[in-house]
């Protein structure tokens, strides 16, 4: 693929595809003595701080390769862990069930381990935890994290990072079941709120997140040349559990995408980070918090808790009040077994009690009480009379 050197720019080139969009930026450094740095970035901001970075570098002296760990994947820090288990170079006590730990974190997250050391961050493993928390308990989860911690934060200082993506991760509370679901105030007031974010993709990113069901790191990924518009779709290549599939677009969708910009530069859909849209919805998550507080609204106070990985537990849940079957809602979720999938289930209290009432009204009746529990009821009643 041709690259053109950027105008006003030493070290930096533009990719262009076949077609004359641009793909990427690749920056080039060469100093005698010193490592080669090559690496290519998706945003110009970005290249632009790598190169300051190794210019740096070089002005104290410094032979660090800056590109160790774009080559050193999350997975091949979890593979030294293990080695380092398995040959007694790290000792400590449970090492069995560390290594079964690690083994299975290895197993079950291939998109994760298969992503550079230096492209990992911290919104990537809190969507692993969010993930993990439909699955098993809180303090399994705990247990994970005060396992991997140590690890990362090794590998930073030796691969040269900034910080380990799981500084400061947090280990969730013994209640952290979400089963809530969003209110219709409750989006009003939030979505009043994320419109203001200084980024207009802010809100644009959310709506897409509750029409499609789409994780955060999924949608970050979704690249124009995958966007089908007449076919309603875009294809994701690298899904949580590592195979590609698509994602559903509704009309309101189709629209958003349409509506964002950058598509005649071709690359991710949507240009911004993930740490971006995480400052914005807990900014603007408060902000509706207190203006609830200021209406005397009480009742829509509690939208201050709501968290990004709500938006997919809504979508999923809309569906199935759609009466959807759950092959269907898989379908649209990704889901590849139903009993993952019906963690996201969260029907509305207020609608199954009108079900229940209507098919009372219908005539339909409870069945008998076994005969002792009902011989004993009776019994019950008449003492009480």
């Amino acid at each position: 693929m041709p690259t053109v050197k950027l105008e006003g720019e030493h070290y930096i080139y533009e990719r262009i595809s076949a077609d004359g969009r641009l793909t990427s930026y690749q920056v080039k450094i060469r100093k005698k003595g010193f490592p080669q740095h090559n690496a290519s970035f998706d945003d110009l901001e970005d290249a632009r701080q790598f190169v300051r970075t190794v210019l740096s570098d070089q002005n104290l002296g410094h032979k660090v390769d800056r590109l160790i760990s774009r080559r050193t994947s999350v997975g091949d820090v979890i593979d030294d862990a293990i080695a380092a288990l398995k040959t007694g170079k790290r000792k400590v006590k449970g090492a069995q069930s560390e290594l079964y730990r690690l083994g299975a974190f290895r197993r079950r997250n291939p998109l994760l381990c298969s992503t550079a050391l230096s492209d990992a961050t911290q919104d990537m493993f809190e969507d692993w935890i969010a993930d993990r928390l439909e699955e098993v308990k809180p303090n399994s989860v705990g247990r994970d994290i005060r396992l991997l911690k140590p690890i990362f934060a090794a590998a930073a200082w030796k691969y040269e990072l900034r910080h380990s993506p799981l500084e400061r991760i947090k280990a969730p509370s013994s209640i952290d079941e979400r089963i809530r679901r969003i209110l219709e105030d409750e989006e009003a007031l939030l979505f009043a709120e994320l419109v203001m974010a200084e980024n207009p993709i802010v809100a644009l990113a959310a709506e897409f997140a509750l029409e499609t069901g789409c994780r955060r790191s999924e949608m970050l990924r979704i690249e124009w040349e995958g966007y089908e518009r007449n076919k309603g779709t875009v294809w994701l290549a690298d899904a949580k559990n590592g195979r590609g599939r698509y994602l559903l677009l509704t009309e309101k969708a189709v629209r958003i995408i349409d509506a964002l910009p950058g598509r005649e530069l071709g690359g991710k859909i949507f240009k911004v980070t993930g740490n971006l849209l995480k400052k914005a919805f807990e900014l603007a998550r408060k902000r509706a918090a207190k203006r609830a507080r200021s209406m005397g609204r009480l009742d829509l106070v509690a939208v201050g808790t709501l968290r990004w990985h709500d938006f997919r537990h809504e979508a999923i849940s809309r569906c199935f009040d759609a009466g959807w079957t759950s092959e269907q809602v898989m379908d649209f979720s990704g889901h590849v077994d139903v009993k993952s999938l019906l963690r996201y289930r969260h029907p509305k209290v207020d609608d199954s009690v009108a079900r229940l009432r209507a098919m009372k009204r219908g005539g339909s009746r409870l069945l008998p009480l076994p005969g002792v529990v009902q011989a004993k009821a009776i019994e019950a009643g008449k003492s009480a009379s």
